[in-house]
């Protein structure tokens, strides 16, 4: 069908990509038309075809799982970041004779990567042109656009107002040079107006763009999502709602000889070519993401205490688990189900963060793996990997743990120690102002090359307070990391091992950027640990921790314990102290 349209649009190629008109990673139903098409769920991958071949592209995280979608269809698996893969634009100059056109929705398509792929097909002379959404004109039953109620997040959690939020916005667009801030970024606009909703799937926002001048403030979200005094704190701080789709119009006008400034990776095409012919373009970093990734001391304080309760589900979970897999009828989804149980008994809990990743046996092996009704397994003996998290009032959670049950081979035993050392090794990282998140991944990964052994994904990435579980500007990662790890950014910290067909083993932690000591070398700086959760000591093999290594596990484990055990009853903390015990080499 879609080809029929590509033949009536005079295009000889069409690129579908994953992502919606605000660069999300997470996507509400109406966006997904690269799933829709494929059949591919997983939240990163970009589908291109042309008249005789289709193919997906996907990376590490998601090779086992497209390999399984895919099979059997007309669309061939590419496998990113291997040897000899062809890059998209690669594929399509191979498939295409010069003159060709290829199309690419506007609204889903970055700024960058829509230069970035427009100069590569140029050099084989063939045209990429932003074009109309075409899977749309043959999406039958397309869901609507999800416009949910938008509510107030209180002062209280967020540490500032929005007329200082704002206030300091203003400052840096001053200190750019331009007169007009375009946001699209939702989490962005969220943080900034003091604002949350529930328009996508496990991210508390809502779709939404922001414009900012210096003197005045529009936010397209649409009056009627929100109720009477949110609109008036919004008028009174000086920003006007409108309709979510007057942006492209109102962006003609708001732009003419004005210097606009915009994050062009996260900034879709259609805004760009809706801006004034006469507005001179600036292109930067968000300054809401930088400021946004810095979190004040009253969201610190939020996080350290939803990483609480979030650990007392954790805790009463792991105890459940135990017994319940011994009945032999707990399966991956029935136990992702119980633990978000455990999570919804505490306060302030919303609801996930993201999909379980619920991986029994070699399903743990898929990076992330998504159980169903069908390919799911139920757990017995063997190795458990559940990566997990909850979205608070005050703040985000995001955990993984790796557990046994029963009798598990020496392989598994010294892969989960060789991923704890990993863990250990970051955690305890002191590094000086300035550094970033590639130098920082070495000090992990490098203990897993001493094993022989790697892990195909990035050892951290930021995490929002009460907003996406996946935020920018800093990685912890070989490549695209090159932003500095400053005071307040909560990052994650979680290698991993995985042996195709056995088992995963990933340990992940929060940890919080703070300041160490100050040195005739400068400011250090140093990770506090916040997640609260026992690792698994049946999976360790003790006698391959160093001293300083095993220091830290017990250090851990009696912070775990101090934590959490006023708020467990009787059973639990016995359960607890026996979990988080001194362990000897």
């Amino acid at each position: 069908m879609l080809r029929s349209v590509l033949v009536d649009k005079g295009l000889d190629g069409y690129i579908v990509p994953s992502s919606d008109p605000h660069g999300g990673e997470y996507v509400s139903a109406h966006f997904q038309a690269r799933s829709w098409l494929s059949g591919f769920k997983g939240s990163a991958g970009t589908v291109a075809l042309t008249a005789d071949a289709a193919g997906l592209w996907t990376d590490s995280r998601y090779y086992l799982e497209a390999e399984r979608v895919l099979e059997g269809t007309p669309i061939s698996l590419f496998r990113m970041q291997e040897p000899d893969v062809p890059s998209i634009t690669a594929f399509l100059s191979d498939a295409l004779s010069p003159g060709s056109r290829v199309g690419v929705p506007r609204h889903a398509i970055g700024c960058t990567e829509f230069d970035r792929m427009q100069a590569e097909l140029a050099a084989h002379r063939i045209v990429l042109e932003a074009s109309d959404d075409l899977v749309g004109s043959i999406w039958d039953d397309r869901p609507p656009l999800q416009m949910e109620r938008v509510v107030a997040h209180p002062d209280e959690f967020a540490g500032q107002t929005r007329a200082e939020k704002l206030a300091r916005v203003r400052r840096h667009l001053q200190d750019e040079g331009a007169d007009v801030y375009l946001i699209s970024s939702l989490d962005d606009i969220a943080w900034l107006m003091n604002l949350r909703g529930a328009d996508i799937p496990y991210n508390p926002v809502f779709l939404s763009y922001a414009v900012l001048t210096a003197e005045q403030a529009w936010l397209y979200a649409g009056a009627q999502r929100l109720d009477a005094d949110v609109a008036a704190a919004l008028a009174e701080d000086g920003v006007e709602v409108r309709e979510y789709g007057d942006v492209d119009a109102d962006l003609a006008t708001l732009t003419e000889n004005r210097r606009v400034l915009f994050a062009a990776d996260r900034v879709c095409v259609a805004l760009r070519d809706a801006l004034a012919e006469s507005a001179h373009i600036r292109t930067a970093g968000d300054i809401t993401t930088k400021l946004k990734a810095r979190k004040n001391p009253a969201e610190q304080a939020g996080i350290r205490a939803a990483m609480e309760r979030d650990g007392v589900a954790m805790v009463r979970f792991l105890m459940w688990l135990e017994t319940a897999v011994a009945t032999g009828r707990v399966t991956e989804l029935a136990a992702a189900a119980q633990l978000r149980e455990f999570r919804a008994m505490g306060e302030r809990f919303v609801g996930d963060s993201f999909t379980t990743i619920s991986g029994f046996a070699g399903h743990g092996a898929i990076v992330h793996y998504s159980a169903d009704e069908e390919t799911q397994a139920t757990l017995g003996e063997g190795v458990y990997l559940i990566d997990s998290g909850g979205q608070y009032l005050d703040g985000t959670t995001d955990i993984t743990r790796t557990v046994a049950f029963g009798t598990v081979s020496d392989q598994a035993r010294t892969d989960f120690t060789t991923v704890l050392r990993a863990h250990i090794a970051l955690a305890e990282a002191r590094f000086p102002a300035g550094t970033n998140g590639a130098q920082l991944d070495m000090l992990a990964r490098s203990v897993m090359w001493a094993e022989g052994t790697n892990y195909g994904h990035g050892t951290g990435h930021g995490v929002g307070c009460y907003l996406n579980v996946h935020e920018g500007p800093q990685r912890i990662a070989p490549r695209g990391s090159e932003v500095a790890l400053e005071e307040g950014m909560l990052s994650s910290n979680e290698p991993g091992l995985y042996r195709a067909g056995q088992w995963g083993i990933r340990l992940e932690n929060l940890v919080l950027v703070t300041e160490a000591e100050q040195t005739d070398f400068g400011q250090f700086h140093r990770f506090e640990t916040v997640t609260l959760c026992p690792f698994d000591l049946s999976l360790l093999d003790a006698s391959r921790l160093r001293p300083d290594e095993l220091q830290w596990l017990n250090r851990y484990h009696a912070v775990v314990f101090d934590r959490l055990s006023s708020r467990l009853d009787a059973a639990e903390r016995a359960w607890l102290a026996e979990k988080t015990r001194a362990v000897r080499a």
